[in-house]
């Protein structure tokens, strides 16, 4: 991927063409997640395709267990999968609920949501009173008891966190205070059990457990009440095994869990922001750089089979069906964001755009707003969803989650500047200074942004708009009709500082053209892309059994079989061939004259599909590339 950094200050107060008014020096604060609407395109439709679901999900069933283990009776039935009673990981859905629906009752001002929240938190708190401890759960303590005595349970910490988690966020986005109150009686519960067993034997416990983002809970804790039992809980899970090699500049991720792995580099990521310790601050960069730029698909998607297997750029073995977990992306992500907001580096930026286009909208199942576990990788597989009461997977949590978080990464600021880093149809409200910014673009399929601005009265306002490494250096930049010549290089930010007045529009045309991504290390393998867009290979509908559509993966299903195709990186776009260039599609030739037609990923519903396509082993690569994402 391109990495550019130049920043170019545009002052243009003449190309408004009449006598400034003296305008307001407005202050902004980082936008709330209640200053932010989506207004169209295709995350508008996710969003309230997700949020339909959320609306079906009944509370009491969520609360079915909690309610048994703390002796509370209840009429309603447990759901399915993960949330029966033979699973171990029962409970960590209502997390990720509390964190979906307390996000969502927000941004689209949702009283149902808004009052199932405050509901499901009451519920919660009764439970917790009802067992007179602090305990919160819906599997008994005794699971406890076998992770500090190092014998086998799933993940109890795990399920903890996201519980924790949810309950911040219910107090977070909806001032909840009970929400804050209970999530800290379970953290004292928790420091009464944690405390006691000593340092030497709880990095024991760690190593043989999934923890989640233990971490992070703790320390967003800590800084929001500055108890010192939310910092003690938020050390005791540091896991001295992850991060010890990391902060000595090693790669050691080799044979590791990827999922438990990431959410503990974020709770390092929020120990940098909470404490200063630059040394999480260079862990958490070194450790994303050991992720997303040599061990991620061209999707922006991590893992095999849960792990990563190989050495840095060894992905040529990991094209599996079983690849690119949900959850991983998810957690890249939140990471991305937070080192962005450090450095305002455009990389990061570039690799959510990639991960959010292409990882995390075409895994949602487009009549019924389910989520994708694993992500095929394998050549000719199909994708799979959960099922909406009977899966409940770690991925089916996240996923409630990913639609509603969408709008906390389209716009950021930092000293009074206001950055436009994603490009989705939006509006941004500023009320107690009278400033609107209106986002109107048709990517990812089209090239245009227009940022338009109403305001009360003239303002003085910085702005910095991304201009993506995808474009090509011919883009076009107007204000208010009036071309902009000084513009910055692709992959870097366009600063504009000037007084803005109601009607005031800024458009880019962007020109995005084709682009391809060799796998390392043997380069046999080759995905192609247009702007933001990966392109996939689109075959016929798979003819499988509906329960087959419902399993983490299609690990179990069977193929099609996907031709090679001749390749040469000196002129590979001699390959391929518009079809429709409107909506991206393109189609390529296999080695026996096979036609490929290649598709947003997206666009993938229930057809077999390769992100990657192998390369007839006599075809020209030109050399032993490594970059994963190579734009031409």
């Amino acid at each position: 991927m391109k990495n550019y950094h130049i920043l170019i200050f545009v002052l243009l107060p003449f190309l408004t063409g009449c006598k400034q008014d003296a305008a307001e020096n407005i202050q902004l604060n980082e936008p709330a997640l209640n200053k932010v609407r989506l207004t169209g395109g295709p995350w508008l439709n996710a969003m309230e395709l997700e949020r339909e679901y959320l609306l079906k999900l009944e509370p009491e069933r969520l609360l079915f267990h909690f309610k048994k283990v703390s002796g509370i009776e209840t009429n309603a039935a447990e759901y399915g999968g993960w949330e029966t009673e033979s699973r171990e990981l029962r409970g960590h859905s209502i997390g990720h609920y509390l964190s979906a629906i307390s996000r969502m009752a927000v941004l689209t001002n949702d009283s149902t949501l808004l009052n199932r929240c405050a509901y499901t938190v009451s519920e919660l708190k009764k439970c917790q009173e009802k067992t007179g401890t602090g305990y919160l759960s819906a599997w008994p303590e005794e699971y406890l008891d076998r992770v500090e005595t190092l014998q086998q349970v799933w993940a109890p910490y795990y399920t903890l966190h996201k519980i924790l988690a949810g309950l911040f966020d219910a107090y977070k986005y909806c001032s909840n205070d009970e929400a804050l109150e209970v999530a800290m009686n379970l953290s004292y519960y928790l420091n009464s059990r944690i405390t006691p067993l000593g340092r030497t034997h709880f990095q024991k416990v760690l190593d043989k457990t999934e923890q989640g983002g233990m971490n992070e809970v703790f320390w967003s804790m800590y800084a929001e009440t500055g108890d010192t039992i939310c910092r003690n809980l938020a050390v005791s899970f540091y896991q001295d095994s992850y991060f010890k090699p990391i902060q000595q500049g090693k790669d050691h991720l080799k044979g590791w869990h990827s999922n438990s792995f990431i959410p503990n580099v974020v709770g390092i990521a929020r120990e940098f922001e909470v404490t200063g310790d630059v040394s999480r601050k260079q862990m958490s960069e070194r450790f994303w750089q050991q992720v997303a730029e040599t061990r991620s698909f061209v999707t922006g998607g991590t893992s095999n089979g849960e792990h990563w297997n190989t050495d840095p750029y060894h992905l040529h073995t990991e094209l599996g069906p079983g690849a690119h977990e949900s959850c991983c992306t998810y957690n890249m992500i939140k990471l991305s964001d937070h080192l962005w907001k450090w450095s305002h580096d455009i990389r990061y930026q570039e690799y959510m755009e990639r991960a959010l286009t292409n990882a995390i909208l075409p895994t949602q199942n487009r009549e019924n707003g389910m989520s994708m576990y694993y992500v095929s990788m394998a050549h000719g597989y199909y994708k799979t969803w959960g099922t909406p009461d009977s899966s409940f997977w770690c991925c089916t949590g996240t996923g409630m989650e990913n639609f509603s978080r969408i709008a906390e990464y389209i716009y950021g600021v930092d000293d009074n500047r206001l950055y436009i880093n994603q490009f989705i149809p939006s509006e941004l409200h500023y009320e107690e200074s009278g400033f609107t910014l209106i986002q109107e673009t048709s990517l990812p399929e089209g090239n245009t942004v227009a940022i338009h601005v109403d305001t009360e009265r003239p303002v003085t306002l910085k702005m910095a708009v991304r201009i993506p490494s995808w474009t090509g250096p011919d883009y076009s930049i107007t204000l208010n009709g009036k071309p902009i010549s000084m513009k910055p290089m692709p992959g870097s930010y366009f600063m504009i500082d000037r007084q803005w007045r109601s009607g005031d529009k800024l458009e880019i045309a962007f020109t995005p053209d084709l682009w391809y991504s060799l796998l390392p290390i043997d380069n046999l393998n080759v995905a192609f892309g247009y702007g933001p867009l990966v392109l996939v290979a689109k075959f016929k509908e798979a003819a499988v059994e509906e329960n087959l559509r419902h399993r983490y993966g299609p690990y179990d299903g069977t193929p099609v079989e996907v031709p090679s195709i001749q390749f040469d990186t000196r002129n590979f776009t001699d390959y391929i061939e518009v079809k429709d260039e409107a909506k991206r599609h393109f189609k390529v030739t296999g080695k026996n004259g096979e036609e490929i037609l290649l598709v947003p990923f997206h666009e993938v519903h229930k057809e077999h599909f390769s992100v990657y396509l192998p390369v007839d082993k006599q075809s020209e690569t030109n050399h032993k590339r490594v970059d994963p994402s190579v734009h031409i």
